[in-house]
Protein backbone atom coordinates (compact mmCIF):
# COMPACT_ATOMS: atom_id res chain seq x y z
CA UNK A 1 0.00 0.00 0.00
CA UNK A 2 1.31 3.45 -0.86
CA UNK A 3 0.52 6.13 1.29
CA UNK A 4 -0.13 9.17 0.11
CA UNK A 5 2.91 11.92 1.08
CA UNK A 6 2.34 15.81 1.37
CA UNK A 7 5.49 17.64 0.20
CA UNK A 8 6.22 20.19 2.43
CA UNK A 9 9.12 22.87 4.05
CA UNK A 10 9.69 23.74 7.19
CA UNK A 11 12.53 26.00 8.39
CA UNK A 12 14.94 24.81 11.30
CA UNK A 13 17.69 25.72 12.51
CA UNK A 14 21.13 24.56 11.27
CA UNK A 15 22.01 23.35 15.26
CA UNK A 16 18.41 21.90 15.58
CA UNK A 17 18.56 20.04 11.91
CA UNK A 18 22.20 18.55 12.60
CA UNK A 19 20.71 17.32 15.90
CA UNK A 20 18.34 15.71 14.19
CA UNK A 21 20.10 14.15 11.74
CA UNK A 22 22.61 12.97 14.35
CA UNK A 23 19.80 10.98 16.23
CA UNK A 24 18.24 9.92 13.14
CA UNK A 25 21.71 8.36 12.47
CA UNK A 26 21.62 6.68 15.52
CA UNK A 27 18.61 4.62 14.64
CA UNK A 28 19.24 4.07 11.33
CA UNK A 29 16.53 6.03 9.78
CA UNK A 30 16.50 9.39 7.06
CA UNK A 31 16.23 12.41 8.36
CA UNK A 32 12.38 12.17 7.09
CA UNK A 33 11.07 9.30 8.30
CA UNK A 34 13.34 10.35 12.04
CA UNK A 35 10.88 14.00 12.09
CA UNK A 36 8.20 12.36 10.81
CA UNK A 37 8.17 9.73 13.87
CA UNK A 38 8.74 12.33 16.33
CA UNK A 39 5.50 14.34 14.95
CA UNK A 40 3.68 11.16 14.97
CA UNK A 41 5.03 10.24 18.70
CA UNK A 42 4.35 13.94 20.04
CA UNK A 43 1.15 15.36 18.24
CA UNK A 44 -1.01 12.04 19.72
CA UNK A 45 -2.05 10.88 15.66
CA UNK A 46 -2.51 7.63 15.67
CA UNK A 47 -3.98 5.99 11.88
CA UNK A 48 -4.05 2.11 12.52
CA UNK A 49 -2.72 0.33 9.47
CA UNK A 50 -4.93 -2.23 7.16
CA UNK A 51 -3.82 -5.43 9.56
CA UNK A 52 -5.52 -3.48 12.60
CA UNK A 53 -8.01 -2.03 11.02
CA UNK A 54 -9.20 -6.09 9.45
CA UNK A 55 -8.61 -7.18 13.59
CA UNK A 56 -10.81 -4.56 15.00
CA UNK A 57 -13.53 -5.53 12.13
CA UNK A 58 -13.17 -9.08 12.97
CA UNK A 59 -13.89 -8.39 17.09
CA UNK A 60 -16.92 -6.14 16.38
CA UNK A 61 -17.96 -9.01 14.43
CA UNK A 62 -17.57 -11.48 16.77
CA UNK A 63 -19.25 -9.72 19.72
CA UNK A 64 -22.13 -9.09 17.50
CA UNK A 65 -22.81 -13.16 16.37
CA UNK A 66 -21.87 -13.76 20.35
CA UNK A 67 -17.92 -15.69 20.09
CA UNK A 68 -16.20 -12.72 21.10
CA UNK A 69 -16.97 -10.31 24.14
CA UNK A 70 -16.43 -6.60 25.06
CA UNK A 71 -14.51 -5.19 27.86
CA UNK A 72 -15.09 -2.30 29.99
CA UNK A 73 -11.68 -1.77 31.02
CA UNK A 74 -8.31 -3.63 30.77
CA UNK A 75 -8.79 -4.78 34.30
CA UNK A 76 -11.87 -7.14 33.32
CA UNK A 77 -9.57 -8.35 30.08
CA UNK A 78 -6.53 -9.23 32.76
CA UNK A 79 -9.13 -11.24 35.07
CA UNK A 80 -10.15 -12.88 32.62
CA UNK A 81 -6.54 -14.07 31.12
CA UNK A 82 -5.53 -14.70 34.79
CA UNK A 83 -8.77 -16.97 36.01
CA UNK A 84 -8.35 -20.46 35.31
Amino acid sequence: MVKEKKLTSIRLSKKLYVHLQKQAEKQNRSINNYIETLLYENSDYYEPNEETIEAMNEVQEMIKNGTGKAYNNVNELIKDLTDE
